[in-house]
């Protein structure tokens, strides 16, 4: 096994403040104790101790049962050993002198109820014992119970929350005997409620010292059509129009270019969605098994999509934008995720849990539950698009509650035209239950279906024009189990299961109007004969991937207390299978989409490619974590310090992940958080494919009377070369980072700074070479009557692109995110939100080099220049202020936003257009020491400084969106949402003379939620 993550100084560091801190309030003896039992009574261990330490046990025999059978072996100190029986025992034992007192340890009860705004109990409701992680479904009268260690535990924080209410949280202190919690009301989400979320909040007991939570009321206000629009509630991210017409992809903390059109997937930014990852229901969302792309041992990681033009419309912002709706090599798809049924989202850009795998940038996750609840029909009617969706929840006596939804959104990108659509349709079932003594055991089944088809339309007035087809069809099905321990060291064991196949079809269709084609469908390497044919048909690209992944999740919770520490102890395992069984890439060799009708020096084609021919991915996760309290001068600190181990290929990584906040008064708090992340490559990356390159050597056309071809007479002769690419030494990418939080809260004022620096380490990139190959140069046979029409004459050099898979250099992440929120000003019913970023990232790219066509008969000719790989700085920043005003009387929510787009640069040199070296067409290399701006063969490489450094944002630019919510009754709620509500479309001019409108132009939607 390889070890591939070192920690650094700033780890050791960090883990010797958590041991510290976990061995905080030890009553340590110096002597050693050892005892050994296996199933014995509880007596024998007793006499153990007391031989060993000299201690005298001292307990009352018709309360304490000393023949109960209790497996014990550890080495440790008197204090120790007595904690583990504790734990072990539930009996509380105490040093008094040379003696030590037993009594039985006292089990509190906590109970309560559960009941809506007219006083009636609800059922089914989730209910969150955060200090011992279990969780409890409500009776049908609406009570919850839970049991606890009360000579431990004496304060809890209980969770409440149920789809389409109001959820809230209850921080009680704890009777030693029973505790009776106020009956908790959970109101109908409504925007009559005096209090309501319009904006996302950072909790210090969610899965990191700066998680964003998102919750359900903020959700319904946003406007979304996907999950993509949530994440522009992130500080530091630009608000776009909502809308399904581009891929969406997460980047969170970073600094780069986007991901949704086929002119912008940048290798860095597909490196960071790719690292992110979407935990839905306690399970990923995995992409590993996506490989709809052509081969990127042709063209490169970021140009072997399939695409083509989306509009041709005079004056569209589409115009001459080449599209793909392929997500290969980064994150899944967000516009595949509709928000109608999620509870909650919780943005990690952060540290997150050690549970948590597989990821290098942070998560997302996404919580849905189930429970009974009112006929919702939501409309939403935007100028680009259509949304419908359903939702039920239903309770049962004996089965449980079921929840039932369904959507189905139509978008066009212009409709004008209606050339390019997305369409998306999906179902769900969820089936939530509880059993067993005191309810112990809730169990949540989930099945999910989706069909998604991105279009484009040939359009009728060009014959030239493509047509392209992206489809995927999804099913999965999911378990979530949960076992509430009482009265022991574990205190809940949970299991998640699931399974997903989906169908993916990636399509493209073009007439081909030539005089005739060449091609060949050999495989084997060497010199071959091709062939002619009619250059008028119709050339396919097809595409057919079936992804298939399996995930298991054991979560085991325990707690253990050293002296009057409670820690929550998390531990697990986590398997992942991923493969993709669809018959690949389809390839007709008589119908090539590439014009060939005359050989080219650089002809590299496709071949067919069977997917399900692949070896699947075996991902198997362990970790472990403690999650604890304590007081430093009378103040609190919260911990979360673990680690975990991920297995993948041979590989071995180790992440440790540690968070720390203090309270410094209890309105101010700081955080300290530090920790790795790994992610393993995916399918695409680790299996591209063969790439076959194809050498003219002699070609003579002969042509009929008539002026056609004749094929039979005509000769195409070409060398056939066949490269297989070895990923087998990819390495899984790693991540390391550090962030400093303050949080402020005083008087419904909130006020929050995160500073952080992340490096990237071994993301995956695709790197360019060049292998040169000798091969006979054939020329015209003299003899025009000899039978062959060719002779050899000697040879001739030819060069072979290729592009392998490699772990590039360090990248870097930095920046600064800032929230602030005040409370309502009630004279005008108003408060103020303010959310702001600024990111700087640094990265330095594996190569930089520029191809050229070579239109002259100069053998010398530069086809490719190489340039400087100079550590490129990019900065962005985006700050947005909310002014909400709710009347409550009123039923009205108005939200009027401000956003500021503040700084988009990267710093460039002088000298990054200048190029270092070329290559000629035969694979000849030469070295520029001294660039001549009249050299012929070369002088077209220099790249203007103009268009070097085009990408700088000279000011600062504002927009204006608008959200108005009026609850016309209990039943119906009307939202309005405009994006650019003043249609406000300021213009600057880059140094290569792009204009450039930083503001789309404005988009308007109206949405209509009926309750039944």
């Amino acid at each position: 096994m390889k070890n591939n993550n070192k920690p650094s100084a700033i780890w050791v560091r960090s883990l010797f403040l958590g041991v510290a801190l976990t061995c905080h309030g030890f009553s340590v003896t110096a002597q050693q104790l050892k005892v050994e039992s296996k199933s014995q009574s509880l007596k024998s261990i007793l006499e153990q101790i007391e031989n060993q330490s000299g201690y005298t046990f001292l307990y009352d025999e018709k309360t304490v049962n000393l023949n109960r059978k209790v497996s014990l072996q550890m080495s440790g100190s008197l204090t120790q050993i007595l904690q583990s029986l504790e734990q072990q025992t539930y009996l509380q034992m105490k040093l008094s002198g040379r003696n030590i007192l037993i009594n039985n340890g006292s089990v509190g009860l906590l109970t309560g109820k559960v009941t809506d705004e007219e006083g009636l109990p609800l059922s089914l409701v989730s209910v969150f014992f955060r200090e011992l992680n279990q969780y409890f479904l409500t009776e049908q009268d609406g009570s919850f119970r839970f049991q606890f260690p009360a000579h431990r535990l004496k304060s809890a924080e209980v969770r409440f929350s149920m789809i389409g209410r109001q959820g809230t949280t209850l921080n009680l202190s704890l009777d030693k005997q029973q505790t009776v919690a106020s009956t908790v009301t959970l109101p109908l989400l409504s925007v009559g409620l005096e209090e309501i979320s319009v904006t996302p909040r950072t909790n210090q007991n969610l899965e990191s010292n700066t998680s964003l939570y998102i919750n359900r009321e903020v959700i319904e206000q946003s406007g979304a059509l996907s999950l993509n629009d949530l994440l522009s509630l992130v500080p530091g991210q630009k608000i776009a129009a909502p809308s399904l017409q581009q891929v969406q992809q997460a980047n969170l903390r970073s600094a780069s270019m986007g991901t949704n059109s086929l002119g912008t997937k940048d290798p860095f930014s597909l490196n960071n969605s790719f690292g992110i990852a979407l935990i839905m229901d306690g399970i990923a969302l995995s992409n590993n098994a996506n490989m709809q792309t052509l081969n990127p041992g042709i063209s490169g990681m970021g140009n072997s999509y399939v695409g083509g033009g989306i509009s041709g419309l005079m004056g569209s912002a589409d115009r001459g934008d080449r599209y793909t709706g392929d997500y290969t090599f980064g994150g899944t798809d967000l516009r595949q995720i509709a928000t109608d049924n999620i509870e909650s989202v919780e943005v990690v850009a952060g540290i997150s849990s050690a549970k948590y795998g597989d990821m290098t940038n942070g998560a997302v996750i996404i919580n849905r539950v189930a429970g009974g609840t009112p006929f919702n029909f939501n409309m939403q009617l935007r100028d680009n698009a259509t949304v419908y969706g359903l939702t039920k929840g239903f309770k049962t006596k004996n089965l449980g509650a079921f929840t039932f939804g369904g959507n189905f959104t139509r978008s066009y990108n212009d409709n004008r035209d209606k050339l390019k659509s997305y369409d998306r349709v999906g179902s769900n079932l969820m089936w939530s239950t509880a059993a067993g003594k005191d309810r112990a055991f809730t169990n949540t089944f989930t099945a999910d279906y989706g069909r998604h088809l991105d279009n484009v339309r040939r359009d009728p007035d060009d014959l030239t024009a493509t047509i392209l087809r992206y489809k995927a069809y999804n099913f999965s099905i999911g378990n979530r189990l949960n076992y509430r321990i009482d009265n022991s060291f574990l205190t809940n064991i949970g299991f998640n299961v699931r399974y997903s196949e989906t169908y993916q079809n990636t399509y493209k269709e073009q007439y081909m109007n030539n005089t005739y084609i060449i091609y060949t469908d050999a495989t084997n390497v060497g010199i071959t004969n091709g062939q002619y044919a009619s250059g008028i048909y119709t050339a396919v690209t097809n595409l057919e991937g079936k992804p298939v992944d399996f995930t298991a999740r054991l979560d085991l919770n325990g707690s253990f207390h050293t002296g009057d520490i409670l820690h929550q102890f998390n531990f697990g395992s986590s398997y992942n299978y991923s493969k993709n069984k669809g018959r690949g890439q389809i390839v007709d060799p008589t119908r090539p989409r590439n014009n060939t009708s005359v050989a080219n020096g650089d002809n590299r084609s496709e071949r067919y490619y069977d997917f399900s021919r692949l070896h699947a991915q075996n991902q198997i996760g362990l970790y472990a974590e403690d999650v604890f309290r304590t007081t430093i001068a009378d103040r609190n600190l919260n911990v979360r310090l673990g680690t975990r181990l991920d297995l993948f290929e041979g590989y071995v990584t180790f992440s440790p992940r540690t968070n720390i906040n203090y309270e410094l008064t209890p309105d101010l708090r700081i955080g300290l958080a530090y920790g790795w992340g790994s992610k393993a490559p995916g399918l695409a990356q680790l299996y591209p494919g063969p790439v076959f390159y194809e050498i003219p050597l002699y070609q003579k056309t002969a042509v009929k009377d008539n002026g056609a071809v004749d094929e039979a007479n005509s000769v195409y002769l070409l060398y056939v070369d066949k490269f297989t690419p070895d990923n087998s030494k990819l390495k899984p990418a790693l991540s390391e980072q550090l962030e400093f939080s303050v949080a402020y809260e005083h008087r419904g004022f909130r006020a929050g700074v995160n500073v952080y620096s992340k490096r990237n380490y071994r993301d995956v990139y695709s790197e360019m070479s060049y292998t040169p190959i000798i091969l006979p140069n054939y020329v015209d046979n003299p003899d025009p009557e000899a039978e062959v029409p060719y002779v050899t004459s000697g040879t001739k050099r030819h060069r072979l692109s290729r592009y392998t898979f490699v772990n590039g250099r360090t990248t870097k992440n930095q920046g600064v995110e800032l929230m602030l929120s005040t409370p309502k000003w009630t004279a005008i019913e108003t408060s103020l939100n303010l959310r702001g970023g600024i990111t700087k990232s640094i990265y330095r790219p594996v190569q930089n080099f520029r191809n050229f066509t070579n239109n002259t008969n100069n053998p010398n000719y530069a086809v490719t220049g190489l340039y400087p790989v100079f550590e490129r700085s990019t900065w962005t920043s985006n700050a947005a202020i909310t002014s909400s005003t709710h009347i409550p009387k009123a039923k009205l929510l108005l939200n009027f936003t401000t956003e500021f787009n503040i700084l988009n640069r990267t710093n460039t040199q002088a000298t990054d257009g200048i190029p270092l070296g070329y290559f000629t067409e035969n694979g000849v290399y030469r070295e520029i020491n001294e660039f001549d701006e009249k050299n012929i063969d070369y002088k077209h490489l220099l790249i203007p400084i103009e268009e070097v450094r085009n990408q700088n944002q000279p000011g600062v630019y504002t927009n204006f969106h608008l959200n108005l919510s009026k609850e016309i009754s209990k039943r119906l709620i009307l939202t309005f949402h405009v994006y650019n509500v003043f249609n406000y479309r300021p213009q600057y001019k880059r140094s290569d003379n792009t204009m450039v409108i930083p503001n789309d132009k404005p988009s308007y939607g109206a949405q209509l939620r009926l309750k039944l």
